[in-house]
């Protein structure tokens, strides 16, 4: 007769894999500046275009909502 032992993870291991998750995002979420979330966001938002009409569009809301000083167009961000 043989004996297996099975391994059960415990809630508290369930718990503290959480918590390291959330702390984990956080991280992550805290590391990146306002200037990079926005850009992320606006490239999210641009890739969401359903055709090159849509994309034109979505580029000059974007440019619209974010305006520029004139002797700024034609530098990227």
């Amino acid at each position: 007769m043989s004996t297996t032992f099975s391994y059960h993870s415990t809630q508290s291991n369930n718990i503290v894999a959480t918590v390291s998750a959330i702390l984990k995002r956080l991280g992550a979420y805290l590391s990146h500046t306002a200037d990079h979330r926005e850009r992320a966001y606006e490239e999210a938002y641009l890739a969401e275009s359903a055709d090159r009409y849509d994309l034109e569009f979505r580029m000059r809301e974007l440019a619209r909502a974010n305006p520029q000083p004139t002797w700024m167009s034609g530098l990227g961000r």
